[in-house]
């Protein structure tokens, strides 16, 4: 069966900086870099046998084998999810949370301050998790973004922590102007009674 996401059936190589190989993926597919500090999907696309583009730079598969091993980093083929939820940050300002549903998947889509900028369903429940991620973030033009995962419950509980301080937002404003209204009728009130008397004719 022809694979949508990669018709050509091309495969990305990788190895170490001795040549040896190490894993292959499909083009379109992503990698899980272990740094020394912290750990990051990135997308790659297939450019020849010799070179492939990982996130928005192209690089030879020696060249990266050489830099990963320069920094102390390790890299292996980004495993499946086979949880019911997932969350990603998207590069430096995106949060994108995915979650399963009875016809497919559920997704939101955040600034970096966790408010909504687009939800959605993806009614295919035969795609996987990674295969919806790719969808969603190609509609956005976010393909090409480095991901760092993040808990699904705490990305939710931010956002909806942040609708309910929206929803009380316009009650506080409510009340300062009420407060601003209240003083100048008081200010009001005393310039009246202090109004000098006019001089007697």
């Amino acid at each position: 069966m022809t694979n949508e996401y990669n018709p050509d059936g091309k495969e990305i190589r990788f190895i170490d900086s001795h040549y040896k190989d190490l894993f292959r993926i499909p083009d379109g597919g992503c990698i899980q870099i272990h740094y020394p500090d912290e750990t990051v999907v990135k997308p790659c696309t297939f450019i020849d046998e010799y070179h492939t583009q990982i996130g928005y730079n192209v690089f030879h598969i020696c060249q990266f084998a050489e830099i990963m091993e320069r920094n102390g980093a390790s890299y292996m083929a980004e495993p499946e999810i086979m949880g019911d939820e997932a969350a990603w940050k998207v590069g430096k300002d995106r949060i994108l949370a995915v979650q399963t549903c009875e016809d497919g998947y559920d997704y939101t889509l955040l600034d970096e301050n966790y408010n909504e900028i687009d939800g959605g369903q993806v009614d295919n429940p035969e795609l996987s998790m990674l295969e919806v991620r790719r969808d969603i973030l190609e509609s956005f033009g976010l393909e090409c973004r480095e991901l760092r995962a993040m808990f699904y419950e705490d990305v939710m509980e931010q956002m909806f922590e942040n609708g309910r301080l929206a929803v009380d937002a316009p009650e506080k404003r409510e009340s300062v102007m009420e407060k601003l209204m209240q003083t100048g009728e008081k200010a009001a009130r005393s310039s009246h009674s202090h109004k000098p008397k006019e001089p007697e004719r």
